[in-house]
């Protein structure tokens, strides 16, 4: 986190010169918990039967941008994710390699940090803007369950190419504009994609406020003894620099 923090505050020094422009980022969303997860034993439902419940969580954006052609663009973000559970077992479950019995206290959590490098180009610079590019999602992820005297947990690492993509229309005569940027891979039976649409509003000086909506899906087979097919979104907020 001090690393992402360094990070902006290096780039947004740098904008200061006259040649380099982009944006500033600092928001709040919250996500709701859907799908199932395997880890050495049944398919179980994260929300039903890990008795996950929705957060709330930060995310950090900076973009970067210059007038040279060839050069592209760069993108950092930061996201933090965490979702924590407790409860009584409805159904028994085998989930790593352990038997977690109907009846028994649970507690459980799902943890991800999201690490964004994008490199991109813009393509259009008018009243519609649109980005395309490539961006390389890191995913540092852990998920455990602990009910009486068994604590199971997993730790996973997930360095993912991705396509890149924004798009923002500028309203003619008004400060109101709409956005919407995503990431996308699909290969194999392995599926990612992150969304996020909102409606923004600036003030003076370039400072702004959005908000919109956010989603996320994980669909891995087997990595790290770990599958997923779990979707992530709620509605987001966040205030902006536009320099």
């Amino acid at each position: 986190m001090k690393k992402i923090l360094t990070l902006l505050l290096l780039l947004t020094t740098l904008s200061m010169a006259d040649f380099i422009g982009g944006e500033v980022n600092v928001g709040y969303y919250s996500h709701s918990p859907s799908g199932t997860s395997t880890y050495d034993g049944d398919t179980i439902e994260i929300e039903k039967d890990l008795k996950l419940k929705d957060e709330a969580d930060l995310f950090l954006k900076a973009y970067i941008e210059h007038p040279l052609p060839i050069i592209p663009n760069i993108k950092v973000a930061y996201t933090s994710f965490s979702h924590k559970g407790n409860g009584v077992i409805d159904n028994s479950f085998v989930w790593g390699d352990k038997s977690f019995r109907i009846g028994s206290q649970l507690e459980s959590h799902f943890d991800l940090d999201i690490y964004d490098v994008a490199l991109y180009y813009e393509i259009l610079d008018n009243w519609l803007n649109a980005d395309v590019g490539i961006n390389i999602k890191y995913i540092d992820g852990s998920i455990g369950a602990s009910s009486r005297t068994i604590n199971e947990s997993d730790k996973f690492t997930l360095p993912i190419p991705m396509l890149y993509a924004k798009a923002r229309l500028d309203i003619p005569t008004t400060d109101l504009s709409f956005q919407v940027e995503g990431n996308y891979l699909s290969y194999n039976d392995h599926k990612f994609y992150d969304v996020e649409a909102g409606a923004r509003y600036t003030f003076m000086l370039g400072f702004g406020v959005e908000a919109g909506y956010k989603a996320l899906n994980l669909t891995i087979d087997n990595i790290d003894d770990t599958s997923f097919d779990a979707d992530f979104s709620g509605l987001y907020g966040k205030l902006v620099w536009d320099f």
